[in-house]
């Protein structure tokens, strides 16, 4: 990257950009920036049969977060958003269901500018309970300046070498320093910043934000909401985190997604796969024993049903109706052949010969 590439980019986001004097070559094309624009904005236009020809949004994680697009998630200190912005950054890049709910994957770019301490005990209690490294998320445990004018084009640059498909700033107040949260003048140059990046990259961004004091509604101006695609508020509640749906541009709010937050490793983890289930598809102990040997005995490999009952010590019967139970629920697939299944994590690659083997 050179010196010139940052000036560029920088004045891209400013708006300090000095228009070059009239080219006076005949016949060659202007190089005047306005112009350039105007033929872009020519060509965007469309009349009212081309608005069918516009894209419908794009979910990453369908009904709640979309590609190209700006997103917030909030909540109280300690309320669980980080472990949900972690959570969505794991299956994107596995492209693993998230609360029964299919996710389109991708690379994903996470910027740990607060709680950078506690972020590697995060990720291996992530990647201890679903048996998948993340390796799609690559982190930046650095605080970027989203209203520094050099921070922003370099991070716009990076972004644009990258190409990730979701873009988390964890957390915005960290990457804001010095602003006045209350003032909708500042907070619309970080919407601004926010969408250099979406458009850089066709990402969705995903700022985690703290709520107010009350901590009934995000914290600061209300240059947020009108910017937003999603806007996602997290409670919680005991041992549960609820997601909730404060607002959906295109399409329909999604229903309240309630986790069980519970211990792995020296963190805890969501479990994700569990929200809007009935009163049948509640977890037993004997499916949570079951479990707990895939993730422990089994991470990276698969095992065949006398091999799961036998290490989880639960009753033939009732392994059997667990493991059937939890592959309906995708938290076990099916392997193997029909005459030989075996069961693995979700995520967990297993080569073709070795889910044929006895």
């Amino acid at each position: 990257m050179t010196t010139t590439d940052f000036d560029e980019a920088a004045a891209r986001f400013w708006g300090e950009e000095e228009e070059p004097p009239p080219d006076d070559t005949a016949g060659e094309p202007s190089e005047n920036p306005t112009q350039v624009r105007l033929a872009k904005l020519k060509a965007a236009l469309v009349d009212t049969d081309g608005l069918d020809g516009l894209p419908d949004p794009v979910p990453l994680i369908d009904g709640i977060l979309f590609r190209d697009s700006l997103a917030w998630i909030y909540g109280k200190p300690g309320s669980g958003k980080s472990f949900v912005g972690i959570d969505w950054a794991g299956c994107v890049a596995n492209g693993l269901p998230w609360a029964l709910r299919e996710v389109s994957r991708g690379t994903v770019l996470y910027l740990v500018a607060e709680g950078t301490s506690g972020i590697r005990r995060r990720v291996r209690a992530w990647e201890r309970n679903t048996g998948v490294a993340m390796s799609g998320v690559t982190f930046l445990p650095i605080a970027v300046q989203l209203l520094h004018g050099t921070d922003i084009a370099a991070l716009t640059l990076l972004a644009e070498e990258m190409q990730p498909t979701l873009i988390v700033i964890d957390t915005q107040a960290r990457c804001t320093v010095g602003s006045n949260e209350n003032d909708n003048g500042e907070m619309g140059n970080v919407v601004a910043a926010a969408d250099q990046l979406r458009e850089a990259t066709g990402s969705c961004v995903l700022m985690i934000h703290h709520s107010g004091r009350n901590g009934e509604n995000m914290r600061g101006a209300s240059a947020f909401d009108g910017a937003a695609t999603s806007i996602v508020k997290v409670i919680k509640n005991d041992d549960y985190v609820e997601v909730h749906c404060d607002k959906q541009k295109d399409v329909e709010d999604f229903e309240t997604v309630f986790l069980k937050m519970r211990p792995v490793l020296e963190s805890v983890v969501l479990d994700n796969r569990l929200g809007q289930l009935g009163d049948d598809d509640k977890l037993t102990k004997n499916d949570e024993a079951i479990l707990t040997v895939m993730r422990e005995a089994f991470a990276n490999s698969h095992a065949s049903r006398s091999q799961i009952i036998a290490a989880s010590e639960v009753p033939t019967s009732s392994g059997y109706r667990s493991i059937g139970k939890l592959e309906r629920l995708g938290l076990l697939r099916q392997v193997g052949t029909e005459k030989q299944p075996r069961w693995a994590l979700p995520g967990v690659t297993v080569r073709e010969s070795e889910g044929d083997a006895a």
